[in-house]
């Protein structure tokens, strides 16, 4: 099975790559939601009642630049049991783009599973994979992780996946919307984590919204109430994910989720008077 998909939005081209995936329990991901709240969604469960989470990337062609919308799990020893390995480089390179090529890399959030592939370690040190890329983080994002606050916590991931990035001189601190380009902007959705934000891809008409984890599986888009265990703000997660899908359902914009079963990609419907994700087929 292919691991990326391409699609346009307008005049820009928006490719899937999948890093890799995983099977979680239910009520290990979402921990609030009791085990019978899962039977209208017995469908979005594999064989074994597990929930299927892609590990997936975007890549857009817009307005003339090659832009990566975060950077997978990493090729490093994973704490995720991983279903295949990571492989964004080599998946990359059969779409069309090797890391040398792309020229912005723009983050939702700085999860490990986010920004696992800053970094490959050349000579026993990490060294940026992208090496000719402005790396794009929310101020409050990256001092979130990087500051004083977090101390001892902010664990191995700022030395290996952040601070070469920094010490390369790659890194760009922005706040709030910010235009990528003309056709790629950044939607604030924070609750995730505190600098949390999506995207929006409009051109010729059309739009999609790429979530980062404002949302991490279909039924939320029904259940938006229900929070990952990984969400920090569980209250502003929620609010920000039913304004997002709101948003998203009132404009008829695709939906383009990395985290989704792959690719991701789909529209927000309403059936019997609940809103629910509709794969493209």
């Amino acid at each position: 099975m292919a691991r990326f998909h391409k699609t346009r939005i307008g005049n820009a081209e928006l490719i899937a790559l999948r890093d890799s995936w995983v099977a979680r329990a239910p009520g290990e991901f979402f921990p609030s939601v009791p085990a019978e709240a899962w039977d209208p969604y017995r469908e979005l469960l594999d064989a074994d009642g597990n929930l299927t989470l892609n590990l997936g990337v975007w890549l857009i062609h817009s307005a003339g630049r090659t832009i990566l919308v975060d950077t997978g799990i990493g090729g490093r020893p994973s704490p995720m049991a991983l279903q295949e390995p990571a492989a964004l480089p080599e998946v990359m390179e059969a779409a069309g783009v090797k890391p040398e090529a792309v020229e912005v890399v723009v983050f939702t959030h700085l999860h490990f599973d986010h920004c696992g592939w800053n970094t490959v370690d050349e000579g026993g040190s990490p060294v940026p994979l992208f090496p000719n890329a402005r790396h794009v983080v929310q101020r409050r994002e990256w001092e979130y992780w990087t500051g004083p606050a977090k101390g001892a916590a902010r664990s191995s991931d700022y030395d290996t996946l952040l601070a070469p990035i920094e010490r390369a001189g790659q890194l760009d601190l922005v706040e709030g919307e910010h235009a990528v380009t003309s056709e790629v902007v950044t939607v604030p959705t924070p609750g995730h984590t505190p600098g949390h934000v999506s995207f929006v891809v409009a051109s010729g008409g059309e739009r999609a919204y790429l979530l980062g984890d404002a949302a991490h599986q279909p039924e939320q888009l029904t259940e938006t109430s229900w929070c990952a265990s990984a969400d920090l703000d569980p209250e502003e997660a929620a609010r920000n994910r039913l304004a997002l899908f709101d948003r998203i359902e009132e404009e008829g914009a695709l939906i383009a989720s990395g985290h989704f079963p792959f690719p991701g990609l789909g529209h927000a419907v309403q059936d019997g008077g609940k809103r629910v994700f509709r794969p493209l087929p």
